[in-house]
């Protein structure tokens, strides 16, 4: 996995959509952590609960953008926010799905977080300098699976442990009850 002092580069954008269009200015992510939902019970009047795996939460995370206009440089990047807020509103619904949009970014894949959609485009927010930054809040997207159960359905009966018991005391009254 890449590490920020040998690829800074990779850390500095994201990449996004179909065509990995890279963000314009640099990029810092935060609150992209994986979180686990758990069922957890507990009883009146005792210490303790139990708790059961539910499975895992959609991440929720936001990725601040900081862009500048630099004459000297011959950069705009204000031009190129432009094109790249219109491909993250491109995941906007049309109807009650949201598209989902690839995204790229070595931490998010640490995190297996790999395909998103918009929650939230921030206002630009200018410094005074030729810079502003814009906060993108986004949504994981992530197709449902049904996660393995270790319960017994009634297909799957659970077993009786006293089986064959019932079976020899069924046969003995079977027997004793021949003329």
């Amino acid at each position: 996995m890449p590490n920020p002092v040998d690829n800074e580069e990779l850390f500095n954008h994201i990449r996004l959509g179909p065509k990995a269009l890279v963000s314009p200015g640099q990029v810092t992510l935060s609150f992209h952590d994986r979180t686990q939902k758990y069922d957890i019970k507990s009883a009146d009047a005792v210490g303790g609960a139990r708790s059961s795996w539910k499975g895992e939460e959609l991440a929720q995370f936001q990725t601040s953008f900081y862009i500048i206009k630099d004459p000297t440089q011959g950069t705009n990047e204000f031009d190129e926010w432009d094109l790249y807020a219109a491909m993250i509103r491109a995941s906007l619904p049309k109807n009650a799905q949201p598209k989902a949009l690839d995204i790229y970014h070595p931490d998010l894949v640490r995190n297996d977080i790999r395909k998103v959609s918009q929650a939230l485009i921030g206002g630009m927010v200018h410094d005074g300098k030729g810079g502003a930054s814009v906060v993108v809040k986004w949504l994981e997207f992530r197709e449902p699976k049904r996660l393995q159960s270790t319960t017994l359905t009634a297909a799957q009966p659970k077993p009786d442990p006293n089986a064959d018991l019932k079976a020899q005391v069924a046969l003995r009254r079977a027997e004793a009850q021949r003329p």
